[in-house]
């Protein structure tokens, strides 16, 4: 009996284990991602940067990949993580968008939690790497260039 439930247990482990490892065969091919944000020509100095995979083409949500965030920096620069530190976005087509910091870290509390411009930004993820310039403005349009 006790051999019974020794083996159960074992073959239990052994189940789990290779679905803990099957894991990462999910995971999808990403790209570096990095670059710069600028709010009408001045760097934006603080906020956070999150590319989530476009699924307006009809593909399956569950099947278009995680979505990658980067923190901007005091120069306006970013870099994206998905899986892990700064090993970029899935490749593919991705919405936008661009948060202040946390309200709790400010004195003010923000009745509006995005950077005008990005709510409804688009940008492929090209598997060559992607260096990005993204031009916010308080009043229009914003826009994304590849750089080198």
């Amino acid at each position: 009996m006790l051999r019974r439930m020794m083996t159960t247990c074992a073959a239990f482990l052994m189940v789990l284990a290779a679905i803990g490892c099957g894991r990462e065969a999910h995971m999808m091919e990403v790209s570096p991602v990095d670059g710069t944000v600028l709010l009408d020509g001045s760097p934006v100095t603080e906020g956070y940067v999150m590319f989530t995979p476009d699924v307006s083409s009809g593909s399956d949500p569950l099947e278009s990949g995680k979505s990658a965030s980067g923190t901007i920096d005091s120069d306006g620069r970013f870099q994206l993580s998905t899986y892990g530190d700064s090993d970029g976005a899935v490749i593919g087509m991705h919405t936008v968008n661009f948060f202040r910091p946390d309200p709790e870290d400010d004195d003010v509390i923000l009745k509006d939690p995005y950077i005008p411009g990005g709510t409804s930004l688009k940008v492929e993820v090209k598997p060559d790497g992607n260096n990005l310039e993204i031009h916010l403005h308080a009043k229009g349009e914003a826009e994304i260039t590849h750089g080198s």
